[in-house]
């Protein structure tokens, strides 16, 4: 008996053969696996960007720009310069600032939505007056984050893509200044230099209505508030392409009066004095007493 109880057999005395059982893993939890869009992050961040080619973004825009053409928002934009063009200020250029870039490194499609769509609203307004004036109004464009194949494709379209400042001096009283949700101090170098003839981007009502606005600001806006006739964009559907935009447009200056258009009639540098202007104007009176006193001689 006791020889049978202190043998044991020799491969149950090595502790070792014991301690690790298989059976036991099905406890263990699997590590973590790191999320596919991360893997693919990390697979990509060393790799070259690909960009669109002029072709593609051409195509994308045709795209976008045939079922755009075919909206309301689109109909109602063109009847609005349409109906106002009679009063307004004439338009000779046009600047657009900040449309984005046509291709961006994300590829997010809302994102080149309203790039495309924002560009082709631009370009209507300039057929529509170009239509009404009969005349050719060139463009330019003025946007940091545009790749060599955006500046490409506008090229192409027959437009000019200019470096900053560029576009902000060209402004002068017959441009159109198109900038849609543009930071303040774009707004300010685009409109510094003088008050365009039309304008179309955030009105004055929502920069006053955030209430962020002390005494004096932002005169460059609040002056055009009030020299121009304001309308209300059209708005996209449901997307934000115009959300909070309007249209300013300076209105045609008055004509000039009778007596202030014989004294054009002048030449400059034959007007030395103000007594070159008073001896016309009493011309003038004479010849309107001559002419009386004769209908009283017939009389």
């Amino acid at each position: 008996m006791a020889a049978t109880e202190t043998r044991q057999p020799e491969t149950e005395s090595k502790p070792e053969e014991w301690s690790f059982v298989k059976s036991k893993s099905r406890f263990r939890r699997n590590p973590p696996k790191v999320p596919a869009k991360y893997l693919n992050a990390s697979k990509t961040d060393n790799e070259p960007r690909t960009y669109k080619s002029v072709a593609e973004i051409t195509a994308e825009y045709e795209n976008f720009k045939t079922r755009w053409r075919d909206t309301t928002c689109h109909s109602k934009i063109k009847e609005l310069v349409k109906a106002n063009a009679g009063d307004g200020r004439r338009v000779r250029r046009a600047v657009c600032l900040g449309v984005g870039t046509f291709d961006p490194e994300d590829g997010g499609w809302d994102a080149k939505r309203r790039s495309y769509i924002q560009l082709d609203g631009f370009l209507t307004v300039v057929e529509v007056l170009s239509e009404i004036y009969d005349d050719v109004i060139p463009c330019s464009f003025q946007e940091p984050r545009f790749t060599t194949n955006d500046t490409e494709f506008l090229t192409n379209l027959g437009h000019k893509v200019v470096e900053s400042p560029a576009a902000f001096e060209a402004v002068d009283e017959d441009t159109l200044v198109f900038a849609i949700h543009m930071y303040r101090p774009i707004y300010e170098l685009a409109l510094e230099k003088a008050s365009p003839a039309m304008f179309v981007g955030t009105g004055w009502d929502v920069w006053d209505g955030a209430g962020t606005m002390k005494d004096g600001e932002f005169k460059c806006m609040s002056g055009m508030h009030r020299s121009h006739k304001q309308f209300a964009f059209p708005q996209d559907g449901t997307y934000t392409s115009f959300s909070s935009t309007c249209l300013y447009w300076r209105p045609k200056p008055e004509a000039p009066s009778i007596g202030a258009h014989r004294v054009s009639e002048k030449a400059p540098d034959e007007i030395r004095n103000t007594e070159d202007i008073k001896q016309i104007i009493d011309g003038n009176a004479d010849q309107k007493t001559e002419k009386k006193d004769a209908e009283e001689d017939v009389a």
